[in-house]
């Protein structure tokens, strides 16, 4: 059975959520076991605990944390080139939404010139970060706009599983955020779920989905949400109508690109007016 078929049957995804919640603590020591017999990742940064893998990644196996990471970073260089940019030529960059830095590991061989920085709600994910100063500069920020950088700091900012997870109110206010800390000129790069997920909405869903072009979805929410992270962070989608026109209003559209992040989320490269 779909998850979204369980979604529809009210008490059926509460139980369903009961027993999820009653194992995690066993899976967690599971995962922690794993990783004690797998030693340190070969780049020599640690890997950060199992429940805080979680809550970035939806997954506690550390080698598939490393693996999608890494993939993402490679996908963000790629598609900057595909624009005739180079990741290293930036000399500000912000992983907004940067959980335990899952992507910006990848990023040890850059030039001194390009410095890395790094902004999430979480403050236990950020503490982590800041353990390991070699990854970049680390900051805290709140449920909404504004965050402390100064106007046009950035030259280039990458959100990746963000956007695909908060309310069109939210997403609108931090589009302008974003657009205020990016110098003009600048690039932002932002994934979104693909058309590819929408098998996982039901009939009513997708027709609201084709109707305005954007849906969010709640799933679990209190004791239920195993990732520890607030309960408005659910699941949004986008159509590319919807993006085009509605976030053009606060940046040029460069490029969408389908199954651009991982081969699973798409990628949506805007610029600064």
């Amino acid at each position: 059975m779909r998850r979204s078929d369980l979604k529809s049957i009210g008490p059926v995804y509460k139980l369903y959520g009961l027993l999820k919640a009653a194992t995690f603590p066993l899976r967690i020591r599971a995962a922690e076991a794993r990783d004690q017999r797998a030693g340190a990742p070969a780049d020599g940064i640690p890997l950060p605990p199992p429940k805080l893998r979680f809550r970035v990644h939806g997954s506690l196996d550390g080698s598939e944390f490393l693996a999608v990471g890494s993939q993402c970073a490679r996908d963000i260089q790629a598609l900057l080139r595909a624009s005739g940019l180079e990741l290293y030529d930036f000399e500000t960059v912000l992983d907004f939404g940067c959980g335990c830095a899952r992507v910006l590991r990848f990023f040890g061989d850059r030039p001194a010139s390009c410095r890395l920085f790094g902004t999430d709600i979480d403050p236990e994910l950020i503490a982590w970060c800041r353990e390991q100063p070699q990854l970049g500069q680390f900051d805290v920020n709140p449920h909404l706009p504004p965050t402390a950088y100064p106007d046009g700091f950035f030259d280039f900012i990458f959100s990746i599983s963000v956007f695909t997870h908060l309310d069109e109110d939210m997403q609108l206010a931090w589009l302008q955020e974003l657009r205020r800390i990016t110098r003009p000129g600048g690039h932002v790069l932002v994934s979104l779920h693909s058309p590819a997920t929408d098998a996982q909405l039901t009939r009513a869903q997708r027709e609201r989905m084709a109707s305005k072009g954007f849906l969010y979805v709640v799933g679990q929410t209190g004791a239920l949400k195993l990732d520890g992270l607030p309960d408005f962070y659910q699941s949004a989608f986008h159509s590319r109508e919807y993006v085009r026109e509605v976030w053009g209003r606060t940046f040029e559209v460069v490029s969408h690109v389908d199954r651009g992040i991982n081969a699973h989320q798409d990628a949506v490269l805007l610029r600064a007016r």
